[in-house]
């Protein structure tokens, strides 16, 4: 059983966050137990795009300040590391880190930020799908990793965390191609869990003051939660998360896999809490459209049922209206199924992964998920089925 720290703490100022995340580390035994004067220490948030901190869609600079001066303290060297998504060249990441406010933490601290485009081959011996990863160069030459993810929606995967945070730790076009080689919700969540494994954080502290929910992971809503979350096990910190937004981990792909494999609890029982009042953190109406989605996908791919599954399956959609004609959607497809047809993107559905690449990427919001009605009438028709289940039982009882 491991432990997993949650603090409450209501903004983004410097000092609350500082105070938070010292406490929790505290409850763990210190920054000092996991770094070591001398060490090299790479931080690795979530930028997965250019975004500003007040849209929730990256690691507020204000959490990743905190850390860089807790480890500088207790003697570390500190680097900065983000393979974001689309390009990964030096002009995207300084782009990046511009404009994530990232740049000005890193002033301010003395933190290093990575440009280096270096890869390097990692054996993954408790990988099931990918026994051997591409990664940073800079990540696998750390002593330490912290990982600094930020609660999201996801519009493939329904959430993301700790764990599908280390996927930014594959660099650039690379993550196209398994996207590509594992489009199913459980091959690619298997294969974000391989990606874990190999990286190895030795700290989760994610940023759950503000989250995003709707149409995560770029295109949502912040939502504010008010908590910070720290611990050793990305998987056991994704599994308070979702307790707290009031969603079934085992639902989730990555958690629900997880379990199946033995590297995560299947209850939250066999988690060791620390937190002062739990139940008054959560979170009511964390809207996770994708979950209702993904839930009545897996019911009814089974037996006969599996011949009319791609009908039901939700599809990028463009607003025109928005769209700046970029192409940026058509650059990042791993399938490439999208094309500008007089300047204005069209995508080829036949052969479409659902992988949402487009609607995470998109700088202006001009991509959007679409459900089929066929879907929507099964999910009301679930939601109702399971209301009816409730009420009998009520009345058993």
């Amino acid at each position: 059983m491991g432990s997993v720290v949650v603090e409450k703490c209501s903004d983004y100022n410097d000092d609350n966050i500082l105070d938070a995340i010292s406490k929790a580390l505290d409850k763990l035994g210190g920054i000092e137990k996991y770094v070591k004067p001398g060490m090299k220490v790479a931080l690795k948030p979530n930028l997965v795009k250019k975004k500003r901190p007040e849209e929730a869609a990256t690691t507020h600079p204000s959490i990743i300040k905190a850390v860089s001066k807790l480890v500088k303290n207790a003697g570390g060297i500190v680097t900065i590391v983000e393979s974001p998504g689309g390009l990964f060249t030096i002009s995207s990441l300084r782009s990046i880190y511009s404009y994530c406010g990232i740049e000005e933490v890193a002033l301010e601290t003395g933190t290093s930020l990575n440009f280096d485009l270096s890869e390097v081959y990692v054996e993954n011996p408790a990988g099931k799908y990918l026994k051997k990863i591409t990664i940073v160069k800079t990540l696998a030459d750390a002593d330490l990793i912290i990982n600094l993810p930020k609660l999201k929606t996801h519009g493939q995967m329904v959430y993301t965390g700790a764990v599908k945070n280390m996927f930014g730790a594959v660099p650039g076009g690379l993550k196209a191609e398994y996207h590509l080689r594992m489009s199913e919700y459980n091959e690619f969540a298997n294969a974000l869990i391989d990606i874990y494994l190999s990286v190895k954080p030795s700290l989760n502290i994610m940023d759950a003051v503000i989250g995003m929910d709707g149409a995560g992971p770029t295109a949502g809503e912040p939502k504010h939660l008010g908590f910070i979350i720290v611990g050793k096990d990305g998987f056991e910190v994704d599994f308070t998360a979702l307790k707290l937004v009031n969603a079934n981990p085992l639902d989730i792909p990555i958690i629900g896999q997880a379990v199946k494999r033995g590297l995560c609890p299947d209850s939250f029982m066999d988690i060791k809490i620390c937190c002062e009042d739990f139940d008054s953190l959560k979170v009511k109406n964390f809207n996770m459209p994708q979950l209702d989605t993904l839930n009545t996908i897996m019911y009814y791919d089974r037996g006969i049922l599996k011949f009319f599954i791609n009908r039901l399956k939700p599809y990028p959609r463009f607003h025109q209206e928005k769209c700046i004609s970029c192409g940026e959607c058509e650059r990042v497809c791993p399938a490439h199924v999208i094309s500008m047809k007089n300047k204005k993107p069209e995508v080829d559905l036949k052969r479409c992964i659902r992988c949402f690449c487009c609607q995470e990427l998109c700088p202006e919001k001009a991509v959007y998920i679409k459900r089929p009605a066929l879907l929507d009438m099964y999910i009301r028709y679930r939601k109702k089925t399971r209301m009816g289940v409730c009420k009998n039982n009520e009345k058993d009882n």
